[in-house]
């Protein structure tokens, strides 16, 4: 049997976001854990050439399981392709969701849905996606967590310092992220003279957005470290407190900042988003506050450092939490769509 993980691994540009990440992780848990072989085909060679797309034919031809792993272009456009082709050659073809989206996407795509009712598995990563899947009739949906294909590590000795609250966002450098919200945290903090904090941002910038990112951060005292790769995620996250994420997408699936966030025993302030009390239980792993109101969000991180403490409760809960996120267990799921 050879397995398939077709997706956008970014390895053309070392393109790092939550898409390119969850793409790796899977192909490396198949790599791990299973005897057969497992290849992987990067939909970003398209790129850096269209004849590519005769390699990927060749690949989906020769396998029997796929796990496909597409954004929105790739789902709109290629799916079709790849939709025909597994049903000529009976491949097994699995689809593994990224993030929120796909109910709404599919709203005025009736080929689309009537292809994705057709497929092996569909793999969710929210209970709110599942649900509203399944007024299309899809019979054929899973849960799978976000997850990191790594061993966890040992949550380190805390010490906590009052006075050095250190905050972190780390996600793509992005207004729909929220990030224009953590240069009015600043301003807020700055003008009631509060000072016993730092604010790092790490991620990709969008291209757009680098001028005005810049022309911003400049002017305070917020401090961009630039990407980190995969590999050092952990080793940066544990020297935090609190990470913070403003999200304005509604839609975010189970966002990977906050994954890592637990992983390593920090805990999260993030806005309302739709899947948030899904995956942030608030005050005891993390704080909610609502949804498209930046003042709520610079409120609470005020209160928090007049009153830190409050933090480190939340760290003895993640600790209970972060297990469900590991490769083990999504090994658990994605064996059971291989060998039934």
């Amino acid at each position: 049997m050879n397995i398939l993980v077709l997706g956008y691994f970014g390895y053309v540009t070392n393109q790092i976001d939550g898409q390119t990440i969850k793409t790796r992780d899977v192909y490396s848990v198949l790599k791990h854990n299973c005897t057969e072989q497992v290849d992987y085909f990067d939909t970003q060679s398209f790129k850096s050439s269209k004849f590519n797309v005769l390699k990927m034919i060749w690949m989906i031809i020769r396998s029997n399981k796929i796990f496909y792993l597409p954004a929105h272009n790739n789902l709109n456009h290629l799916f079709p392709i790849i939709f025909i082709l597994s049903i000529i050659f009976r491949n097994n073809l699995n689809y593994l969701v990224v993030g929120g989206w796909l109910f709404e996407f599919l709203k005025n795509k009736p080929i689309h849905k009537f292809m994705l009712k057709r497929i092996e598995g569909i793999y969710v990563e929210t209970n709110d996606l599942y649900i509203n899947l399944s007024k299309y009739d899809f019979n054929n949906l899973n849960k799978l967590h976000n997850f990191r294909a790594i061993d966890l590590p040992k949550i380190e000795d805390y010490r906590f310092n009052e006075k050095n609250v250190k905050m972190v966002f780390m996600a793509r450098v992005h207004p729909m992220k929220g990030v224009n919200t953590l240069f009015k945290l600043e301003e807020k903090l700055k003008e009631l003279k509060i000072d016993n904090f730092f604010i790092d941002i790490y991620g990709p910038i969008l291209e757009d957005y680098k001028d005005e990112f810049f022309s911003k951060i400049n002017r305070t005292k917020i401090e961009y470290k630039g990407i980190v790769e995969p590999a050092n995620v952990y080793e940066v996250l544990k020297n935090y407190d609190l990470t913070l994420f403003p999200t304005e997408y509604y839609t975010e699936g189970f966002p990977g900042t906050i994954l890592d966030s637990y992983i390593v025993g920090v805990p999260v302030l993030v806005t309302n988003w739709l899947n948030a009390n899904e995956f942030v239980e608030n005050n005891k792993t993390g704080y909610i506050v609502d949804f498209d109101d930046s003042n709520a969000f610079v409120d609470k991180v005020i209160s928090l450092l007049q009153d830190p403490s409050d933090i480190l409760r939340l760290r003895k809960n993640i600790k209970m939490t972060r297990n469900q996120y590991s490769a083990n267990k999504a090994w658990e799921i994605l064996e059971k769509a291989i060998y039934n």
